[in-house]
């Protein structure tokens, strides 16, 4: 549904959201080519930066929408046998090698996020996440 007022052509925000989605996704997928990643395992590799490790089951509540949780494993299988992480018990930390590879990988994607985000003030990207929030909020009430 298009609010009336709007612009003339301007199409529905499930557009808008989805475009964005497929171009970020196929931004960053290039931008991780060169260490065979995909954005997948990014989220990975950065939940276990910012937790100090990684719990399957938990991080796949949080993502559900983007990965079934046979593909999440997959990803754990392949950061498992490139030697980027090891179990812990039931959740998985980085290696040595693997936390020295993160910290590569960031660095790239820092790049990639200044590029994607050329042009847009932090006022912008708040009010815009605020915005998608508020529609997250009043379509989850029941």
């Amino acid at each position: 549904m298009i609010p009336s007022g709007a612009p003339a052509g301007q199409k529905p925000i499930g557009w808008y959201l989805k475009e964005a989605d497929q171009l970020i996704t196929a931004f960053f997928e290039n931008a991780f080519d060169q260490y065979c990643i995909t954005r997948y395992h990014w989220m990975v590799l950065r939940t276990i930066d910012t937790n100090g490790f990684i719990n399957i089951e938990a991080h796949h509540e949080e993502i559900k929408y983007f990965i079934k949780l046979e593909r999440l494993k997959g990803v754990i299988d392949n950061l498992l046998a490139r030697g980027w992480i090891q179990p812990d018990y039931s959740n998985f930390k980085f290696t040595d090698t693997g936390k020295q590879l993160f910290d590569d990988v960031t660095a790239t994607y820092e790049q990639q996020v200044k590029q994607m985000m050329r042009g847009i003030t932090n006022e912008e990207y708040n009010a815009t996440v605020n915005v998608l929030n508020r529609i997250i909020t009043n379509l989850n009430k029941k």
